[in-house]
């Protein structure tokens, strides 16, 4: 049974994962929800700089994961590394809001690569330094090589396509790049750049492509 509208079953290592059009993903058996790349604070880590960045992002990133953990009963979220984005983004009001949020959702994070010289005291957060076992799953931050044994969920990239038309246009699109052995998921954050990853890398290396729009999934089409 799908569990949201436009979401994609993958099946990994014996289990069945939900990809969703929110860009997280969705293990039903554990219960588990995963995300990847929230990069919370880096708009004030902007605005610190002087730079005319909105506020309000990292709250709204907060809440749609929220929002995914309620409709989906999950009883954890294990984020994909880069949760933070830098220390000038820890404000008093964003921590506060992180403990929070980690208060009502049991929530894992496996160190990114701006993490790891953050660690703010005091927060209901479980932080693990390496890959982290999960049954027959793996999550990490870097993608491992992609004959690695066993199956990976991974971040850091923030994988995105680009789509083309006959007429010219070009457009690109956030995206899941579903390998043999790992699974990448797009940044969840709001604001985030993107890795364009090309067609023809990704059916040499045997990947699906799984890409976002208007609040659905679709499986890319090999191109001819």
């Amino acid at each position: 049974m799908t569990p949201v509208s436009g979401a994609l079953r993958l099946e990994a290592a014996g289990e069945t994962l939900w990809l969703l059009p929110s860009g997280a993903a969705w293990w039903p058996a554990a219960r588990t929800l995963f995300a990847a790349d929230l990069h919370l604070g880096k708009g004030a880590a902007f605005r610190a700089q002087g730079q005319p960045v909105p506020a309000g992002s990292s709250a709204r990133t907060l809440a749609r994961l929220e929002a995914l953990a309620v409709a989906h009963d999950a009883e954890q979220l294990v984020v994909l590394g880069d949760f933070w984005h830098g220390a000038a983004g820890l404000t008093p009001t964003l921590l506060d809001e992180v403990g929070a949020f980690a208060a009502r959702l049991p929530t894992v994070l496996v160190r990114g690569n701006h993490d790891r010289r953050l660690d703010p005291p005091g927060l209901p957060l479980r932080v693990v330094d390496a890959a982290l076992p999960l049954g027959p799953l793996l999550a990490a931050h870097e993608p491992p090589p992609l004959a690695t044994p066993g199956f990976t969920l991974a971040g850091h990239w923030h994988p995105a396509v680009q789509l083309g038309s006959r007429a010219g246009d070009r457009l690109r699109r956030p995206c899941f790049a579903c390998y043999p052995h790992v699974l990448v998921l797009p940044a969840f954050g709001g604001l985030t750049g993107a890795l364009t990853l090309r067609q023809d890398d990704l059916a040499r290396d045997g990947a699906s492509v799984a890409v976002i729009g208007d609040g659905q999934l679709h499986w890319l089409q090999p191109a001819r």
